[in-house]
């Protein structure tokens, strides 16, 4: 399709080095189907993961998707293992549209998620992400990106005794999983749910397989953390991101179950710091960069490089997701 054209558009304010900003994809032609979007994929769906890989993130903008229906078959084109959300071990609520597509977050939009990469916290990941925006919000619900690469490339340079420990011990992750999904919280998921078993002793074959540790709390809730979970990781090209969830934990895993800064620890069970975590999320909000949504907007995220996350809003917001495995990455 010649009638799409590939422009670098400025969305907004510069970052710290701006470099967490998408490539922005501007569809050109006067007859817009989602068909012909389609077409457009699957001649260039090689060119568009390639700069992912540079890039990080790749904006859809003026694209013809409109429905829950047409984001699904968009993201069918690029030909990925699907990740069913509801095969992970996600602590988020979340509700499918399709066994491919589902909501982003239900927790309250007055809840920030912070920065990280989607699963991080867990032996199973996507390496790609999809967003459609179904309906932007009335003022917030930004999400913010960041390169991973790039704040590794800070952290090394502000906090090199940070960087030498947690390369080398890893991160381990501490949450009280509910008995009942919590849908005030951004970790309410249930832990029936997110083990896909309502008993406690299949459950418990499930830890012990993952080597995590657990202990079963008064009220049927559950405590788990997790084995020790490399923090850096080195991509196939060479590249070295900070990839983890520790920012969003440190700052947002509080509930009524659990406090934020006691929910990671280094690979060892010794606390990271206070400070150096203070230092980590003012370095990454330095380099992340805001996406404004626009009804019917596509990005996609390379997980691996890229981490995200979700601005408190006001009014109705609707923004679907999807999880993909590109088994070329070697993930699956």
């Amino acid at each position: 399709m010649k009638s799409v054209s590939a422009d670098i558009l400025s969305l907004g304010p510069k970052g710290k080095k701006n470099d967490s900003e998408p490539l922005v994809y501007a569809f050109a032609s006067n007859k817009k189907t989602v068909n012909g979007l389609i077409d457009w994929i699957g001649v260039e769906k090689d060119k568009i993961i390639n700069n992912l890989n540079t890039h990080g993130a790749i904006l859809l903008r003026g694209f013809p998707v409109e429905s829950d229906l047409d984001f699904d078959a968009v993201v069918n084109a690029f030909e990925m293992k699907n990740l069913d959300y509801r095969d992970t071990l996600s602590n988020a609520v979340r509700i499918n549209r399709t066994p491919r597509i589902f909501t982003a977050n239900e927790s309250p939009p007055d809840v920030s998620i912070f920065l990280h990469h989607e699963l991080a916290q867990t032996t199973l990941y996507p390496s790609h992400l999809f967003f459609y925006c179904e309906q932007p919000s009335d003022a917030g619900g930004e999400t913010p990106i960041c390169r991973s690469d790039l704040l590794l490339e800070e952290l090394e340079n502000d906090l090199p005794l940070f960087v030498k420990k947690i390369r080398k011990l890893g991160v381990r992750y501490t949450n009280v999983i509910p008995s009942e999904v919590d849908t005030g919280s951004g970790q309410g998921r249930s832990w029936q749910d997110t083990l896909s078993t309502s008993e406690k002793m299949p459950a418990e074959t499930i830890l012990k397989d993952l080597n995590y540790n657990w202990r079963w709390l008064d009220d049927d809730s559950l405590k788990i953390t997790t084995c020790s979970l490399p923090a850096i990781r080195v991509l196939p090209n060479g590249i070295s991101v900070f990839f983890n969830q520790l920012i969003a934990a440190f700052k947002g895993w509080n509930d009524k179950r659990n406090k934020a800064e006691q929910s990671i620890s280094f690979g060892d069970g010794s606390e990271i710091s206070k400070e150096d975590m203070i230092k980590v999320c003012e370095l990454s909000d330095g380099i992340a960069f805001d996406l404004f949504w626009k009804k019917n907007d596509v990005l996609i995220i390379n997980n691996m490089m890229v981490m995200h996350g979700r601005k408190p809003f006001f009014g109705k917001r609707s923004v679907l997701a999807s999880l993909a495995i590109d088994i070329k990455e070697g993930l699956d």
